[in-house]
């Protein structure tokens, strides 16, 4: 097995979801792992992509800094196999609907931070294995999953009276996808059950 992970991220262009402190907490999730951090979007080139397990998506600057070419050797790299783990501000790629159709959805827009409680769907999924309802500090994004991607729905979370998806799942091509809402400030990732619906996902991703 593969077991070497990209994650891709942003600090000094990053104006809300910095890496660098997330980046450490998921070194220690990720620790039998080989894990490497990078804020260089140049390296997201076919060959490049090849060369790891999986990918982490933790894109702050995307739209400034992704080009279509990123997104292209993204696509072509889960189609092929890769798999995809996106992480809150990862799904917000507007300039590039590539990555929007690979993500199997889209960003609305989020009101203010608040507590949310992520609750699992009912879904039999190994992802969901030891998951329990937790609740953290977060902003509520509101996401539109994409008509044409299979998703499986993992996990909601309850906002205004309304239920709205929180991470899923999707098989794209020949490889894998999985998106996870929270993510917003580096102690969520300090939550036991968050920490371990990121590891699960690792796990699914790369078997």
């Amino acid at each position: 097995m593969n077991d070497k992970i990209l994650i891709i991220g942003d600090n000094e262009a990053a104006k809300w979801h910095p890496l660098k402190k997330v980046g450490d907490r998921l070194e220690a999730i990720l620790k039998d792992y080989d894990v490497t951090l990078t804020e260089d979007y140049s390296r997201l080139t076919p060959d490049e992509c090849k060369k790891y397990g999986l990918l982490v998506n933790y894109a702050d600057a995307w739209q400034t800094k992704g080009t279509r070419q990123a997104a292209g050797a993204i696509l072509a790299y889960v189609a092929t196999g890769g798999s995809l783990l996106t992480l809150h501000s990862g799904i917000i790629m507007n300039s590039t609907p590539e990555m929007e159709f690979l993500q199997g959805g889209r960003f609305i827009e989020h009101p203010e931070a608040c507590n949310l409680t992520y609750a699992p769907t009912d879904a039999a999924h190994p992802i969901l294995d030891g998951i329990s309802p937790f609740t953290v500090f977060e902003e509520p994004y509101r996401l539109a999953l994409a008509d044409l991607a299979a998703h499986e729905l993992l996990m909601t979370y309850s906002h205004d009276g309304q239920n709205w998806p929180a991470a899923w799942t999707l098989l794209f091509g020949a490889g894998k996808v999985v998106y996870l809402s929270p993510g917003h400030q580096a102690q969520s990732f300090y939550d036991e059950m968050f920490s371990k619906l990121i590891l699960n996902s690792v796990i699914w991703a790369m078997t």
